[in-house]
């Protein structure tokens, strides 16, 4: 009798905590007040309860993957941010938006850096320092950020030729480049290509950004413009470095990576996948005082993402890919 009543207080214990379990899953008050108070930092309200409790669903599941990262980890950390209440699938459809090169379209032979030597290169550069980058933009739920990506290596090399740092506009490439598909995502090759048959971009301030396809604008002056772009040799940093040393480069990363999208300072590293779908900008590279070489990345998701907006990336990695996929498919505008 006595082991019937062990075996039945087992049972009714494990029942209990697998209901207090399920309880915590969906009806955890503290995850509930910390969901309030994300809401109120970032400004997010919902249509109605529903929408509310199915978001915060999200919420837990992605803050318990950021936590679950961020334990013992001491190179970098992830964060909460603006993204946490929506899923990988959204996050990928509303805020990144490059498209590959389809594998039918060669990349341009040219690569004007390829003699340079790597005993020669700096040990560090950062063109930021160098008055090479304007401050960071945000491209909000608009799939164009194959036209900031563009815009951010095309300032660079402006200021480099010319002396003069101009912010230029990502909304008249969203109007007015018809190989490109506006919020729908795009291609930084073809954007360099349009840049050249269109005799420039406007500023930033005579063309200002809205965010959304069919903006209608007065032409505007051309403020700057390139004389074409070569593509930086395919999954080889090595090359990347040559060409980065030289000026700011657009790449192609798997921004939808939950690494990628959460991330908050350090040097991401780890594994991150190589499925290309977000352009950002190189303007930099150096190494951590723990000895792990980076890439400083130029992001267009506003100064509140990552470290004020850039993210650093661990360089010569194991994987020719390189970390997220950068070194597949690099290039640069030219002048």
């Amino acid at each position: 009798m006595a082991s019937y009543w062990i075996v039945l207080l087992f049972t009714s214990s494990c029942a209990l905590n697998g209901a207090l379990a399920a309880r915590d899953l969906t009806d955890d008050p503290s995850m509930a007040a910390r969901h309030e108070q994300w809401m109120g930092k970032y400004g997010r309200k919902y249509s109605d309860a529903t929408e509310k409790t199915r978001r915060l669903e999200v919420f837990k599941a992605n803050v318990a993957l950021i936590e679950s990262a961020n334990a013992g980890n001491s190179k970098f950390w992830l964060q909460a941010n603006q993204f946490a209440d929506i899923t990988e699938d959204e996050f990928r459809l509303s805020h990144t938006g490059y498209k590959p090169v389809a594998a039918d379209k060669g990349r341009s032979a040219g690569f004007r850096y390829a003699n340079a030597s790597l005993d020669d290169l700096p040990a560090s550069v950062d063109w930021r320092t160098n008055g090479a980058v304007t401050p960071v933009k945000d491209q909000g739920q608009c799939g164009c950020c194959w036209a900031f990506s563009t815009v951010a290596s095309m300032e660079g090399i402006v200021k480099l030729s010319t002396g003069k740092l101009v912010s230029l506009s990502e909304q008249e490439l969203v109007d007015y480049d018809g190989t490109d598909k506006g919020c729908e995502g795009g291609l930084m090759d073809n954007v360099f290509e349009f840049v050249v048959e269109n005799g420039g971009l406007a500023t930033k301030a005579d063309y200002p950004y809205t965010g959304a396809d069919g903006s209608t604008c007065d032409s505007s002056t051309a403020a700057a413009t390139i004389t074409g772009h070569e593509d930086v040799p395919a999954n080889d940093e090595a090359s990347l470095l040559k060409a980065v040393a030289a000026q700011p480069v657009s790449l192609a990363v798997d921004g939808g990576d939950n690494l990628f999208r959460f991330y908050k300072g350090g040097v991401l590293s780890g594994s991150c996948g190589t499925e290309l779908d977000h352009g950002i900008t190189t303007v930099g590279y150096s190494v951590a005082g723990d000895g792990t070489k980076f890439w400083v990345m130029k992001n267009s998701w506003g100064a509140g993402w990552g470290e004020d907006g850039f993210i650093r990336m661990e360089r010569d990695v194991a994987d020719e890919k390189g970390l997220c996929g950068l070194a597949m498919q690099p290039s640069y505008p030219t002048t």
